[in-house]
């Protein structure tokens, strides 16, 4: 999992005796950071690395003092650019704003939610059968002008595919957005989260327990879309971070 780069999780491993006698005085540049137990010695500080990141390098830091840096990398990301032509679903008519700024805050709140329960144990499972369409960092553009960086990883499929829970959790919404169509978003613990969108339909309910593997709903193509496709993503206490990096079974 350790991958430092912009959109990447820093994952890195100290002494446990350490971090139990000074875990309120250690921080992670300015970011937050959750801890993993590495046997009976170590412990793992892992961090997202926002996508915005102009950083060179993270420090970690006790009481001042600078106890190891690690550099960043440079990771350069694509371009896309997709033509969408329903109009409203590029510059949305004035009376939708108020429904886009309020499903925007709930899905900010859904993101950071960070409960004290671990649900899950990693790797993940991947969500669908399908192909990739879009990476996780892509700039985009969308009918010739710039938007906002691809936070997810899109997977073409046809409707109706189904779609499964990559980690245990449980269900913290499963609504209907503007933008994002039929979502379902899931808590993982400990500030994990990962969401579904543009789904036919959820098979879900919120507060309801999923177990890795479980059926929780179907491809579609609701919302701002081109075509038939899940947009998967994953955040770490609120950032999004790369889901392809939870996949992996070293680290």
């Amino acid at each position: 999992m350790h991958s430092p780069y912009p959109g990447g999780v820093l994952n890195v491993q100290i002494d446990g005796a350490l971090f139990d006698a000074n875990k309120e005085d250690i921080t992670v540049g300015q970011s937050p950071y959750m801890v993993c137990r590495a046997g009976f010695k170590n412990v793992n500080l892992i961090s997202p690395i926002p996508l915005s990141s102009k950083k060179s390098q993270l420090d970690i830091v006790l009481n001042n003092n600078v106890i190891e840096s690690i550099p960043l990398i440079n990771k350069e990301y694509r371009e896309s650019r997709i033509t969408i032509t329903n109009n409203d679903m590029v510059s949305p008519p004035k009376k939708m704003l108020p429904r886009i700024k309020l499903e925007a805050s709930i899905i900010k709140a859904a993101k950071n939610i960070n409960s004290l329960s671990n649900y899950f144990v990693l790797p993940m499972k991947m969500p669908i059968k399908g192909i990739e369409s879009s990476e996780f960092g892509v700039k985009r553009f969308i009918n010739g002008a710039p938007r906002n960086r691809h936070t997810g990883l899109d997977i073409a499929a046809p409707e109706g595919t189904d779609v499964y829970a990559p980690l245990d959790g449980i269900v913290l919404l499963s609504e209907e957005f503007f933008y994002r169509g039929n979502i379902i978003y899931i808590d993982h613990g400990n500030g994990l989260v990962s969401s579904f969108s543009h789904l036919q339909k959820s098979l879900v309910e919120k507060n309801s327990k999923v177990k890795a593997g479980d059926l929780i709903g179907k491809v579609g193509k609701t919302g701002r879309v081109t075509g038939p496709h899940l947009h998967w993503e994953v955040s770490i206490l609120g950032t999004t971070v790369d889901p392809k990096l939870f996949l992996r079974t070293t680290n």
